[in-house]
């Protein structure tokens, strides 16, 4: 891959004069960091990653404002983890209070989830996401993200093929995440093609 043997600095400035294979060097090279930040949040590998996602497309975004370019790493990690507070606001309909209550939200996270519910107008638009979605669809993603089920143990619980869960579960994250879901996206995409592809359509 070009740029790989880069410092960040570089790699940001790079990315800032358009060159976008450098910023998916950056992406490569930190979304462990990014999903173990959000996991220390979410408690949920699943969540967190989707997390990491929403912070890789979220720091391409505001790139420009990031006054230490070699401190790229430790800047994404900590919007990594106020996208995993944010996760939780989204997908919160999905869980019984007492189980919202037990999240961790440590290290400065109250501060923050106070900030995401500020952010009124953006819930009730998931929330309406949320509540147009199939019961089964519902059910599909909650035994995802929150009893960490793969694909064939959902397919087995819910007697439905894999094929059927990906697709319902690909439709059903697209429609509540959808302003940092690429058209393109798929399930089977890795990390660092979702967030790829969510840039290249932002440059669209």
């Amino acid at each position: 891959m070009y740029y790989k043997n880069e410092p960040d600095e570089t790699l940001v400035m790079l990315t800032l004069a358009g060159e976008q294979t450098a910023y998916e060097v950056l992406v490569n090279r930190y979304q462990k960091a990014a999903i173990s930040a959000a996991i220390s949040v979410t408690k949920n590998h699943f969540m967190a990653e989707d997390a990491a996602q929403d912070a890789f497309v979220t720091a391409w975004m505001k790139l420009n404002t990031l006054q230490e370019p070699q401190k790229y790493c430790s800047w994404v990690c900590r919007i990594a983890k106020n996208c995993a507070l944010n996760m939780i606001s989204r997908y919160r309909g999905f869980l019984p209070l007492d189980t919202v209550d037990n999240l961790d939200i440590s290290d400065g996270g109250a501060e923050n989830l106070a900030e995401s519910y500020a952010l009124s107008e953006e819930r009730n638009e998931v929330d309406k996401s949320i509540e147009m979605l199939p019961e089964r669809v519902r059910r599909i993603i909650h035994l995802h993200y929150f009893e960490s089920l793969s694909i064939a143990e959902i397919a087995d619980r819910m007697r439905i093929s894999e094929g059927t869960v990906k697709w319902q579960l690909h439709d059903g994250r697209k429609r509540i995440r959808k302003e940092l879901c690429a058209m393109n996206e798929k399930y089977s995409d890795t990390l660092v093609e979702r967030v790829m592809k969510k840039v290249e359509e932002l440059k669209l």
